[in-house]
């Protein structure tokens, strides 16, 4: 190999290695709860708290954290427009070229403006402001063009008079020194890959890209509620029927396709549900956020007659097998029962 040619290759394996080693850890990181939870334990979105983590300091305004019933916090109030903040209260020692806020939930149409202020000073005097353009859920990352050390950052959210409080619900805050990139995890799937609640409970413990929308298949255990008047439900799911040890919450999900439930029937103890949503943690509750929907249910054995007969309100079932033959009683496996599919395990 000649002389030419060799330091060529080796150029190529440097580049090849620093991509495939680039770091990409943030250089701070504020996460909820955090090391002064004893003390700024929070009911309203009318204070001003410290967080801090390690020997960093964070000064925060208008968030409640439901006195660490969350892992995360939340501004926006009903009725009344507010402004929040999250402030250092010390100066990077560092370049920071990147700052990424995980927004896992946003009511967008009562946000005014998401901004980043960067200061060479604490009382903020002199200013740099960024505006964020896309207030919808996920990360959002504010890329700094002139990285300098030493300098102060204030987060702003600033929202109108809502219809409900917590308008904006933050997780986590990322600070990324220049020369490292900020990683992205894609949770998404689809039905055919759903997650078990194993595997999602693994997730919600990861603390990543939680905003995605995500599907979990497990077996319904439990039933909290299934409430006509509000056209939701709250009941829990497994990987192993019948198990309740380990299990997720499924907190206010609608029925099929996203529609209203109607009546208790419509789910029972033992369905195979595929749940789409995303997830959280509420305490020390793992569970689907509200607004998650049935995406397909198989009715057990023992509650799928019953219910198709509820739902049409007749007292005898007409059932065929997929053959097109009238069954008197429904078979393991694909039934027309009234006219509707329905799985029998």
């Amino acid at each position: 190999m000649n002389k030419t040619l060799r330091l060529a290759f080796v150029a190529a394996l440097a580049t090849l290695s620093s991509a495939a080693f680039a770091d990409n850890t943030p250089y701070k990181t504020l996460t909820f709860p955090d090391d002064n939870s004893e003390n700024n334990k929070q009911g309203s979105y009318t204070n001003e708290w410290q967080a801090i983590i390690g020997n960093d300091q964070w000064t925060i305004s208008n968030f409640n954290n439901n006195n660490w019933g969350w892992s995360y916090i939340r501004c926006g109030r009903k009725n009344v427009a507010s402004t929040a903040y999250i402030e250092t209260d010390f100066a990077m020692d560092v370049a920071i070229s990147s700052i990424v806020v995980t927004i896992d939930k946003s009511t967008t149409d009562y946000i005014n403006s998401i901004s980043l202020l960067i200061s060479p000073d604490e009382n903020f005097s002199e200013t740099t402001e960024m505006l964020l353009t896309d207030f919808s859920a996920g990360d959002k990352e504010f890329t700094i063009s002139n990285p300098t050390a030493n300098r102060y950052y204030r987060l702003v959210f600033d929202c109108a008079a809502g219809t409900s409080n917590g308008i904006i619900q933050i997780s986590k805050v990322k600070y990324y020194q220049d020369g490292t990139t900020p990683e992205y995890v894609d949770i998404s799937n689809t039905p055919e890959t759903a997650y078990t609640v194993a595997k999602a409970i693994e997730l919600i413990d990861a603390g990543e890209s939680l905003a995605t929308q995500v599907y979990v298949k497990g077996y319904i255990t439990e039933i909290k509620e299934v409430s006509a008047d509000y056209g939701n439900a709250t009941y829990s799911i497994n990987d192993t029927e019948g198990q309740t040890e380990g299990q997720l919450t499924v907190y206010r999900g609608y029925y099929l396709n996203g529609e209203e439930f109607t009546s208790e029937d419509q789910i029972s103890v033992g369905d195979e549900v595929i749940v789409y949503g995303t997830l959280t943690l509420y305490g020390t509750t793992y569970e689907f956020n509200s607004g998650n929907y049935i995406y397909s249910i198989v009715k057990s054995s023992s509650t799928a007659i019953d219910n198709i007969i509820n739902d049409s309100k007749q007292t005898d079932a007409v059932i065929y097998n997929i053959s097109g033959q009238r069954l008197k009683a429904p078979q393991k496996g694909l039934n027309i029962i009234n006219g509707k599919k329905v799985y029998i395990k």
